[in-house]
């Protein structure tokens, strides 16, 4: 296995990043709310503060080309998700829209037009808001 990039960060916690990184701004998608990030300390951290959606033991996070790629909270490491997996322009929307941010900050995106909006514009959008 390669290791690309390696962070310590916070209290000397090592974050690493097998295989490939993700392509930024990125989403994360934690259970009690979402974190973006647009460079690897910010990843970094919004992924050692993140909870597993129930029944996984992984952290989603999703790059500005739609590619999934999965956080390993007990071994501090993000990976390309191991079943080969695009989001959709509409997944990535519904789950910004369903989240307890977009509750926190009042602000849905529009689910209009999507066949004339770039997915990386969608995703970099979501991630300005969840910034702010």
């Amino acid at each position: 296995m390669k290791k690309s990039k390696r962070v310590k960060n916070m209290n000397q916690i090592e974050f690493k990043i097998l295989f490939r990184a993700p392509k930024y701004p990125v989403i994360i998608v934690s259970a009690n709310r979402l974190y973006s990030a647009f460079d690897i300390n910010q990843l970094a951290e919004g992924c050692i503060s993140s909870v597993p959606i129930e029944n996984k033991d992984y952290i989603q996070v999703v790059d500005s080309t739609g590619s999934e790629f999965w956080y390993m909270p007990k071994h501090y490491t993000l990976s390309p998700g191991f079943v080969f997996k695009k989001w959709t322009k509409k997944q990535i929307i519904e789950t910004f829209n369903n989240s307890a941010s977009e509750k926190r900050i009042l602000q849905e995106y529009s689910m209009k037009s999507l066949s004339s909006k770039r997915l990386d514009k969608i995703i970099h959008d979501i991630c300005t808001i969840l910034k702010s």
